[in-house]
């Protein structure tokens, strides 16, 4: 096969790669998994760049400055002019810790470690992913580490006789996979984004190239192949839910499909071309597509909010292809044919001027001057230390945390009324507003990030075990009041979601404690400070931002323990919202929430005084009875 050999089948894979990524980051259903359209990007790299230099090497026409010279033509053009427009954006658009944060980004996209830098951004309270424009950029971080390192290895592995070349494909891909298992257990963030767990991914697209699969000689054998491939790409773009780990073992599926198509290459009829002409253009487009996608979708959201509307999406859809049409045509093509001096000063002047933007947005602190007193004075929020507000790590355990790293003031109790609060971070954000609006009573704390207070299908095996000591420490403690809180999503309206947390209170109750379960807390389409000062910047409306299938959550926990004993139940969104819209800020002009959904001190005081006015339980102030022993 030769290595300029053209495969119409390969641009079709491209355009169905960007097409899920695309429809499933502007949630265009069914794609709810569409983002396996990177693992079919991966596949078909390695694909493609090692039957170059396989066939170079064969033919002893390869060379590493003429390799490099490639690639860069490939990558860098459209990615310093997408870097460059998006700089430009950041500045104008967002706020100044967000601009500071996209020139970061930049400088890791010009030395080709951005999933690097995304990979140490992991945590639980860390930005959106929607706020940060350059995220996209991680994959293209995969792939430069990738050109880095496989032609190195490829010296030695293709100097082998053949079966020890093959075998070390294969024990590469094999040794990756392992690693991406584990790691997709256990380091889930190192597992998506860093070269060692994807590895395999790219290894499986280089044993396609240097056959190590034989070649189907029956063209309906071929056809079996593509069709069965292009079958499993299909499903796997809405096979999968947020809940999946992944990559892991589910990223076989898309993997194997791209793998099936490259490999069957069946023979196309001009009637098959011509039908397929749509997509193989598309394809032509993908990289530019997939360049401009995010930061359309990024900006937009800072103003406006996340796309709802067909005609929301419809219009990011079409910005987002002229952009990526003006760069294919303008930058990418003209790279392609213009002589390497050339093309090589460009990139230099542009990479320089990337860098420059960069530094100075960094160095000047995003910019601040372009907001007014107040406007700044909200965007400090999206900085906000909420580690001693919330108790970080003593009293409101991280993910990786166990119910023994509780300190024992946490669980101490006092004279006054004993109320243990218990559940996630929308427990911990609660621990301030209870201080101010109960100081006469003993608050002890129990919370704990992504771990609601009752089992779900794949929760972590730590807050099985956390949310499994609650009823012994319910007999143990006696405290007078246990408060469930969490973030109430449609999973609690699971069944066994539903027999947990009923379990769960019971058990509480039969050892002499009442029940306070808190509903869902109002969460926004995006952090509350963005939206607020969006609205005073861009004079975009402040309401309707909030979730609106909360309501349906809080409407069913509040039948659910309805009849339930010595439980109250309180609906956060009935003291804080009518309908849709909601209370956003203090009396003192304080946001509620410093992201989407998680209280501010201010905010948490406002919350807890109402939740203590709602509540029988909460707002009697002498201690309530106990059962009798």
């Amino acid at each position: 096969m030769s290595s300029t050999d053209y495969r119409p089948d390969i641009d079709c894979l491209r355009a169905f790669a960007v097409m899920s990524v695309i429809a499933f980051h502007y949630d265009v259903s069914p794609f709810r998994s569409g983002y396996i359209g990177v693992d079919v990007f991966f596949v078909i790299s390695g694909f493609l760049i090692t039957r170059i230099i396989h066939a170079e090497m064969l033919a002893g026409t390869f060379s590493f400055a003429a390799f490099y010279r490639r690639r860069a033509r490939r990558i860098l053009p459209a990615a310093f002019a997408m870097l460059c427009a998006t700089l430009l954006g950041a500045s104008v658009i967002l706020l100044p810790q967000e601009t500071v944060s996209a020139a970061q980004q930049a400088l890791a996209v010009l030395t080709f470690s951005s999933n690097i830098l995304f990979w140490s951004q992991q945590g639980y309270f860390d930005a959106a992913a929607i706020t940060k424009p350059l995220l996209h950029t991680w994959s293209l971080g995969v792939e430069e580490q990738y050109y880095v390192l496989f032609p190195v290895l490829t010296l030695a592995v293709f100097a082998l006789r053949r079966s020890l070349m093959l075998a070390s494909l294969v024990a590469v891909c094999a040794a990756s996979f392992l690693l991406c298992v584990i790691q997709t257990r256990i380091q889930p963030a190192a597992a998506f984004y860093l070269l060692p767990a994807r590895a395999w991914q790219l290894a499986f697209g280089a044993l396609l190239a240097v056959d190590a699969f034989p070649p189907l000689r029956n063209q309906w054998l071929r056809i079996a192949a593509a069709t069965l491939g292009w079958i499993a790409l299909g499903v796997s773009t809405n096979l999968f839910s947020p809940r999946t780990p992944y990559p892991g073992v589910a990223a076989l599926m898309p993997c194997l499909g791209t793998a099936a198509v490259i490999w069957g290459r069946p023979a196309l009829s001009r009637t098959v071309l011509t039908i397929t002409r749509p997509m193989i253009a598309i394809g032509l487009w993908s990289y530019s597509l997939y360049l401009w996608h995010w930061p359309v979708v990024s900006f937009a959201t800072a103003v406006w909010g996340p796309p709802i509307s067909v005609m929301d999406k419809l219009a990011l859809l079409g910005a987002c292809t002229t952009l990526a049409l003006a760069s294919f045509y303008l930058v990418e093509q003209p790279a392609r044919r213009a002589a390497w001096p050339v093309t090589a000063r460009t990139l230099a002047a542009t990479g320089a001027v990337a860098l420059s933007a960069a530094a100075i947005m960094i160095w000047s602190s995003g910019f601040p001057d372009r907001f007014s007193p107040q406007e700044r004075a909200m965007a400090d929020f999206i900085g906000y230390d909420h580690k001693n507000v919330y108790e970080n790590g003593s009293c409101f355990l991280n993910p990786d945390q166990t119910f023994d790293a509780l300190q024992p003031a946490c669980l101490a109790k006092g004279p006054g009324p004993n109320i243990l609060l218990w559940g996630d971070s929308h427990a911990a954000h609660l621990i301030h507003g209870f201080r101010r609006a109960l100081p006469q009573a003993t608050l002890m704390r129990a919370t704990m990030a992504q771990c609601t207070p009752y089992d779900e299908p794949g929760q972590s095996a730590a807050c099985t075990e956390f949310n499994g000591r609650l009823p012994g420490l319910a007999r143990d403690l006696a405290p007078d009041i246990v408060v469930l809180s969490g973030n109430w999503t449609r999973t609690a309206m699971a069944p066994v979601a539903q027999a947990s947390l009923l379990a769960t209170i019971e058990a509480i109750t039969e050892a002499g404690s009442r029940v306070v379960v808190i509903g869902p807390s109002p969460q926004f389409d995006r952090p509350l400070p963005d939206l607020l000062i969006a609205t005073s910047r861009f004079g975009v409306t402040s309401e309707g931002h909030m979730l609106t299938f909360f309501a349906e959550v809080d409407a069913f926990l509040r039948a659910l323990v309805k009849d339930v004993p010595r439980t109250d139940y309180v609906s956060l969104l009935t003291l804080l919202c009518t309908g849709s819209d909601c209370v956003l800020q203090t009396s003192d002009g304080a946001p509620l929430a410093w992201d989407d959904g998680h209280f501010t001190a201010q905010g948490s005081e406002l919350a807890v005084s109402r939740i203590v006015a709602a509540s029988p339980t909460l707002s009697t102030p002498a201690t309530p009875p106990r059962k009798s022993e």
